[in-house]
């Protein structure tokens, strides 16, 4: 009898380890995609046979950037574990149209193998919202390319934009690690092509413009041509504005 109950109680441990171990691990899609794709609704595939086990405290994950600029788009999608993150599906259109258009989705999952979108064409046809492509008379360079662009044409922008950007990307994590540089029109101020988000899904991203400041020179109301000063250009100057005027008192 007493045999009989141990038996029952060793059963029992047995089971409850193998639940925990269940419990404990996860399995999830793992790839990484970086490519610049001419259409990405049909031409970009993000499924992928290889999958992961992850750790205790995991979730799965899958991020897409997505970037275009005239005919062109780059992409950059990743799948796979991701340590201390909760359910949650996020969509963002970081650069509306017209001109440069930025949106971003990532998938976070509690269940095997959760990570298995296979393509972006649902929420890329949301970036592409209904804005007339009749030309204005401005012209912008545009391209977007992994490291540097190779060219970047000239090309008459569509109604609705107002300036010229020129930017760069760095973005890593996710087993990511890439430069992408961004041209063309866009009806953004500043240097927001993300909308100054620095996180999409395990993607660290951070922008570059380093000739914002330089901008067009502006007439003054009596003709007189003058050039936008930074704050920070400003703070360096005001010292030695402030020694010339005692020097002169």
């Amino acid at each position: 009898m007493g045999t009989c109950h141990i038996q029952g109680l060793l059963f029992l441990f047995l089971l409850g380890a193998s639940s925990l171990a269940l419990a404990r691990y996860l399995y999830c899609h793992k790839g990484v995609s970086i490519n610049i794709e001419e259409d990405p609704t049909n031409a970009f595939n993000w499924t992928t046979e290889k999958f992961e086990t992850c750790d205790n405290g995991t979730v799965c994950q899958e991020t897409v950037l997505m970037i275009k600029a005239e005919k062109k788009t780059a992409v950059l999608a990743t799948k796979g574990c991701e340590s201390g993150g909760m359910e949650m599906i996020t969509f963002v259109q970081l650069t509306p149209p017209p001109g440069l258009v930025a949106i971003s989705y990532s998938n976070y999952c509690e269940d095997s193998l959760c990570n298995n979108k296979e393509n972006m064409s649902q929420f890329w046809n949301l970036g592409e919202t209904s804005v007339s492509t009749r030309p204005t008379t401005l012209h912008c360079p545009t391209c977007v390319a992994f490291g540097n662009c190779s060219s970047a044409p000239s090309l008459p922008c569509p109604s609705g934009t107002t300036r010229c950007y020129a930017g760069e990307l760095e973005i890593t994590g996710g087993g990511i690690e890439a430069s992408v540089e961004v041209k063309g029109c866009t009806a953004m101020m500043g240097c927001r092509l993300t909308a100054s988000i620095l996180t999409v899904g395990p993607m660290l991203v951070k922008e570059i413009c380093p000739n914002q400041l330089l901008t067009q020179p502006r007439k003054a109301e009596n003709g007189a041509t003058y050039l936008p000063i930074s704050v920070w250009s400003l703070h360096l100057l005001l010292p030695l504005l402030l020694e010339s005027f005692v020097h002169f008192s």
